[in-house]
């Protein structure tokens, strides 16, 4: 009955996270096309990249992220409602600081290196000081929210989780369409302190939801040494991985703003959009089943965890794989069709990015699984310094004198041998059978990538290029791909399963 349950339970918190991002990729596609329009290209690289450096100033914040949502689901998990309250007070004063040293870090090491390294045109610099600063606000209330959206996701209220991110969208649609009409002054300025309001608006919702809905967690400002010693531990680890993240998304954004300026920050940021997206896409999925794994781990039900992971990693791949066949046959028209010009690199850079999504997506739920364990040093330290390892490579090649794209090149050859390091460390954390995991999850989804993409690359060759073809293309790919994925990719429960939702909801349709 407890399965039935949760099954119902992942099943609703899926389709209220779908809809959240669904209507997340509309809006953004759209926003995206008219920030571009109205900034033009190169204040667009310009806030990209002035962003992306705060984002450095936050890669504490990440592991500390990772570290609040696994220690309250565990209390949760657990039924101890004073441990519970003890976790949630700590995390909130832990973050309380993480705020500060964003800040001091900000205003210290990420000014120095805008004035001494960052490739910007000097009449945007001033705009640029004012993208900064803003930005840096908003990574602060961004740090003192965590505990609160993790509290949200622990209890697996995805309803008001959706409700608050689709609040928070709106606004942004708003900016971006008032944006055109605000003529009092820099329009980059501009964009950035609206963005820095919204911001604060939208981090005080989730605030106000806890406090009102979660009468268990109470903030009291009593310190628990050893609870407070064994998150910041937890996140010290995690640091390691987060770092790497950080260097993988934003120190190769400044690595590419020194080989070619904001020109290509901006086809960089353009394919990280496509990749956000795609990442969104899965992640509605993954949130909605990591607390599952989680709990698992508290229970002590290893076996249960195991095939959590095992089935999140491969349907996670076939979710990915829906979105990925098309964008990968057309990048060039479905860019074009959403900017109308489409900078240099935006194409390769794009499938390069798409591809490190399809190793990201079997990777997430071994990483879910790892810090369900909370035995994190040596998995956090060997996947950590394993993906360190791409930036220094990449700023080997760009010494050398090789293409902007051959960093992302770098950067898939990494992931795929890392995903192979994860299955041994995780077969090592909470029993991760590896022979099952290698055959029924790695060797399965590239035969499932392979059948799916053979058909409409077949017909890339035979066809012409135009108009009528390209969506002839685009509708076999979706079609090919869902059947392969549905024959192929899902078990007979999970296919049944699929079915009977869709039967139910045809029958519902068909009776109103």
């Amino acid at each position: 009955m407890a399965t039935a349950v949760d099954n119902k339970r992942l099943a609703k918190n899926t389709m209220v996270l779908y809809f959240r991002m669904l209507f997340q990729m509309a809006v953004f596609f759209y926003t995206s096309r008219v920030i571009i329009r109205v900034l033009g290209v190169v204040d667009y690289g310009v806030y990209d990249v002035v962003a992306g450096l705060v984002v450095v100033m936050m890669f504490l914040n990440n592991a500390m992220t990772t570290s609040s949502q696994r220690f309250i689901t565990v209390a949760l998990g657990k039924g101890d409602k004073q441990h519970l309250s003890e976790v949630y007070s700590n995390c909130i004063i832990i973050h309380g600081l993480m705020a500060l040293v964003v800040l001091l870090l900000g205003e210290t090491a990420g000014l120095w290196y805008m004035h001494h390294y960052m490739n910007i045109p000097p009449e945007r610099f001033e705009s640029a000081l004012w993208v900064f600063h803003c930005s840096l606000l908003s990574a602060m209330f961004l740090v003192l929210n965590v505990p609160f959206n993790a509290a949200i996701i622990a209890y697996e209220r995805m309803t008001a989780f959706a409700f608050i991110s689709i609040f928070d969208i709106l606004c942004k649609l708003g900016i971006v369409l008032a944006l055109p009409y605000c003529d009092w002054g820099d329009k980059l300025q501009i964009y950035a302190v609206m963005q820095l309001a919204e911001n604060l608006v939208a981090r005080s919702l989730y605030i106000y939801y806890c406090r009102r809905n979660f009468p268990d967690l109470k903030f009291t400002w009593k310190r628990n040494a050893a609870l407070f010693r064994s998150i910041l531990c937890f996140a010290g680890w995690n640091s390691f991985s987060n770092t790497s993240v950080v260097c993988n998304t934003q120190g190769l954004n400044l690595l590419l703003n020194y080989m070619g300026g904001p020109a290509v920050n901006a086809a960089r940021g353009i394919a990280f959009s496509v990749q956000s997206a795609v990442t969104a896409f899965i992640s509605s999925f993954q949130t909605a089943i990591n607390p599952q794994i989680t709990k698992s781990c508290a229970q002590q039900d290893f076996t249960a965890m195991q095939q959590l992971v095992m089935r999140s990693s491969r349907l996670s791949f076939c979710i990915v794989l829906l979105l990925f066949v098309p964008l990968i046959c057309k990048t060039e028209w479905f860019l074009w069709l959403w900017l109308g010009s489409v900078p240099d690199y935006a194409v390769t850079f794009t499938r390069l990015l798409l591809c490190v999504s399809l190793v990201d997506a079997l990777a997430n739920p071994l990483m879910v699984g790892a810090a369900a364990t909370g035995r994190v040093k040596r998995y956090y330290i060997i996947e950590g310094c394993s993906l360190l390892s791409i930036l220094p490579i990449a700023c080997a090649a760009a010494s050398l004198g090789c293409a902007p794209q051959t960093v992302f090149a770098i950067q898939l050859t990494v992931v795929v041998i890392v995903q192979i390091i994860r299955i041994k460390l995780c077969n090592g954390l909470f029993g991760l059978p590896i022979k099952d995991y290698l055959a029924g999850v790695m060797l399965r989804c590239i035969g499932v990538l392979a059948a799916a993409y053979a058909l409409p690359l077949l017909a890339l060759s035979f066809l012409p290029d135009t108009t009528a073809s390209t969506l002839g293309i685009i509708a076999l790919s979706i079609a090919w791909t869902a059947a392969i994925v549905l024959a192929f990719g899902t078990d007979k429960a999970e296919r049944t399963f699929i079915f009977q939702k869709i039967s139910s909801r045809c029958l519902r349709s068909s009776t109103k």
